[in-house]
């Protein structure tokens, strides 16, 4: 695959993040949106399911799992998947709180492990979206 190519694994997918640090908004985002995503996002997460219907049709969603206010990144993955105008899109953890194993038992299509390594990263969207799940608890 030419270096063009790599650079539009993401063309024209509408993702959509959500995750309270701005920080990490801001990198997820720049990547995304280098590699051709269209982006949408939420911070905070309580809010999370009104800001992503208001996105759809979406592609996938990346979905922190630890937010302040008593808001966990499960429980917005357990309101996603019991709403029939969002359960069909594909939720993938990316966090730093060690939870693969718990995100797969409740249904994610797949978890990456914070902090994610800008070169790995959107080679590993590009395969959950071709239908692939990935599984890294390691960027390393």
């Amino acid at each position: 695959m030419t270096s063009e190519a790599n650079s539009m694994l993401l063309e024209s997918k509408r993702i959509f993040i959500v995750e309270d640090d701005a920080v990490n908004i801001a990198i997820v985002a720049y990547l995304l949106r280098q590699h051709g995503a269209i982006v949408f996002q939420d911070r905070w997460g309580d809010q999370a399911l009104r800001v992503i219907r208001v996105a759809l049709p979406l592609d996938l969603i990346l979905l922190d799992l630890n937010f302040p206010r008593g808001v966990s990144g499960f429980d917005i993955f357990e309101h996603i998947k019991s709403d029939r105008d969002l359960k069909h899109i594909p939720v993938v953890a990316v966090s730093a709180s060690g939870e693969m194993n718990r995100a797969r038992d409740l249904g994610f299509f797949g978890y990456i492990a914070k902090p994610i390594m800008p070169y790995s990263f959107p080679k590993h969207l590009s395969k959950i979206l071709s239908g692939t799940p990935v599984w890294c608890d390691d960027q390393f």
